[in-house]
């Protein structure tokens, strides 16, 4: 292997182990797109919205698929501290807000569409935290 290359992802393909390299270079180029995104968070200028879980899992969302969520709009438009692109929600689960997250994605990508979307799926265990996280976020 060269040495100016460094595993960084396993995948399974087929039964078999693969491995995904990238130069230096590429994780150097990687690692300063980062560091401008999380600049531009701090300036409120970045095109994605962080949302933390009550476990504090983060959640780096398209600001305007955010911007489908009432609440969220209205946090990040108004004077709220949360208008810098942070957004903790107290209350909702990690896999509650990830599948909120998926929802608006989903939404997003059907909206305009001429075909009838397919079914956005929602496990029964889940459907009454899921309605509520829903509610509150007006999406």
């Amino acid at each position: 292997h060269n040495a100016a290359h460094r595993r960084n992802d396993r995948t399974r393909a087929g039964g078999e182990e693969t491995a995904v390299y990238c130069t230096a270079a590429t994780m150097s180029a990687e690692l300063g797109d980062k560091m401008a995104m999380l600049q531009a968070q701090e300036d409120g200028t970045s095109p994605f919205v962080k949302l933390i879980s009550k476990e504090g899992h983060e959640f780096y969302v398209d600001r305007k698929c955010a911007m489908m969520s009432g609440t969220i709009k209205a946090m990040l438009s108004g004077g709220f501290m949360e208008s810098k692109g942070e957004i903790r929600f107290a209350e909702i689960r990690g896999a509650i807000l990830e599948r909120v997250i998926q929802y608006v994605y989903y939404k997003v990508k059907y909206t305009k569409g001429n075909v009838a979307p397919p079914e956005f799926e929602i496990e029964p265990e889940i459907a009454l935290e899921l309605l509520m996280a829903a509610n509150y976020l007006d999406c």
